[in-house]
């Protein structure tokens, strides 16, 4: 899915489109792109990269939970914040780096609060 194509999908459509990829892996259908990047993840030199990648989809998981918790569309939250609803769905999908004023502002958009653990 592209970055394009992603930002132009329903919520229920990316949704579907998740479901069939679930099923692809569990029946061990894969391709050689997706053969490539399992080897890519496997690799230890790549380690620190691919668990700074593994965090930043937690946030965004998180962001998109939030906002689904709340209700909100995300033209409604990007309304809440005085953005533009694209915005929204970049960062969702990881497309943009979000700040802390940012992120705090979401979560209070979305009626949470940001707790940071250190480990």
């Amino acid at each position: 899915m592209s970055k394009d194509h992603a930002e132009y999908l329903t919520d229920e459509q990316i949704a579907a489109e998740i479901e069939e990829m679930r099923r692809d892996i569990e029946s061990g259908k894969i391709s050689e792109d997706e053969a490539e990047r399992d080897a890519y993840f496997a690799d230890p030199a790549n380690a620190e990269e691919v668990a700074a990648m593994f965090a930043r989809m937690k946030l965004v998981e998180t962001l998109y939970k939030a906002r689904h918790e709340a209700g909100l569309t995300q033209k409604e939250l990007a309304d809440r914040l005085g953005t533009k609803q694209s915005y929204i769905a970049a960062l969702e999908r990881g497309r943009k780096n979000i700040t802390f004023a940012t992120l705090t502002k979401y979560a209070a958009a979305c009626g949470k609060k940001i707790a940071i653990t250190l480990l």
